[in-house]
């Protein structure tokens, strides 16, 4: 029996090896597509690397910003509990500290009303007209901010601001009755009779249908009749 030299061993342990298939190639993949995996792995693994990155920095933005609109509205419920000038510091505190949220709006919103009620109503009114910049017309508080801009500025008898804003509330779905009544009201404040019956003129004609508020249109008609009395 002949020994074996090391380059008969050598020989056979290259003939012996077998490259072991990758992934790729047991995933029965076109061979064009695995190519281009190899030739593009690098970049392949960098997307790959970038796509979780965004994935868990959404998902961690999303649990950041639950979390910040549930302490803000705790905050605003908190707040409206208070009295005083506590309670004023407490809608400052969630208006600035959560800005950007529900709550940072209605805290807006409330201290409109406080200085409603302490008689501040150019504070009032930019308070409210702060808060209505923030947000789209199709908003369910857009009517109501018009609203509160509107009465503030009657209130402080900055009569042409009012009645700009009763004009544009008449528009707003809900607010009809509001923005006629405030117009006309404004205008009789100011001793334009004439305008202000042409206002309630045209506020009765929208009165149309078979679902008509008769009392309402007997007001204004009462309210129109007045006027013409009084030329």
């Amino acid at each position: 029996m002949s020994e074996e030299s090391p380059f008969n061993l050598k020989h056979a342990s290259e003939v012996a090896y077998v490259e072991p298939s990758g992934v790729l190639d047991q995933l029965n993949l076109h061979p064009s597509i695995v190519s281009f995996i190899r030739k593009n792995k690098r970049i392949l693994q960098v997307t790959a690397v970038v796509i979780v990155v965004m994935v868990i920095a959404i998902s961690l933005y999303k649990s950041y910003r639950q979390n910040r609109l549930e302490n803000g509205a705790s905050s605003l419920a908190i707040s409206l509990e208070a009295e005083g000038n506590t309670k004023m510091e407490a809608l400052q505190h969630v208006a600035t500290d959560f800005s950007g949220t529900p709550s940072s709006l209605w805290a807006d919103t409330e201290l409109g009303h406080l200085a409603i009620k302490e008689g501040e109503y150019e504070n009032a009114a930019k308070q409210y007209q702060l808060v209505r910049d923030q947000i789209k017309e199709s908003n369910p508080m857009y009517g109501l901010l018009t609203f509160g801009i509107a009465q503030a500025n009657e209130a402080g008898k900055k009569y042409n601001l009012s009645s700009a804003m009763y004009s544009e509330l008449k528009n707003v779905d809900g607010y009809k009755d509001e923005g006629y009544l405030g117009m006309a009201r404004v205008l009789e404040a100011q001793n334009e009779k004439q305008k202000a019956q042409a206002v309630y003129e045209e506020y009765l004609g929208t009165f149309l249908g078979e679902n008509v508020n008769e009392l309402a249109k007997q007001m204004i008609q009462e309210k129109i009749t007045r006027l013409r009395v009084e030329e």
